[in-house]
């Protein structure tokens, strides 16, 4: 059972590598750092500093699971179960995951974890195509 706590705020939040490996944990208004070119095939590397597997979900995009490669270790090839193009990645703890997406259709969309409880949390971020 939860409690909500007047006052208290939960945030689990998603962001951007700074240049020397660590976080740049950004909310939901920060602005956007993601924004693709229509037409555009990128390589996303989402890097968990959390003890938790997370969900990740893009909104209106396929992609290939690419790598994984452990915070300091070696790249390792995705999982069998991991072939084909998807839209949720599981991005496991202390790992950088790739995926490679074609991005089509130009606007304005999400990603985000997929466990609710972290998405209502500031755990989504939006991304701009175009």
């Amino acid at each position: 059972m939860s409690q909500f706590i007047e006052g208290a705020r939960r945030a689990l939040l998603l962001g951007t590598v700074n240049p020397d490996g660590t976080a740049n944990l950004l909310e939901w208004g920060s602005p956007i750092t993601e924004n693709p070119a229509a037409g555009a095939t990128e390589i996303w590397e989402m890097t968990n500093f959390t003890d938790h597997t997370h969900p990740i979900h893009v909104h209106l995009v396929q992609f290939e699971v690419i790598n994984r490669q452990p915070i300091g270790g070696s790249t390792r090839p995705p999982e069998d179960w991991e072939a084909g193009h998807k839209d949720t990645v599981l991005v496991f703890p202390m790992e950088t995951t790739r995926v490679k997406a074609r991005f089509d259709r130009a606007g304005l969309f999400v990603w985000h974890c997929h466990i609710i409880d972290h998405e209502d949390n500031e755990m989504m971020r939006p991304y701009r195509i175009g």
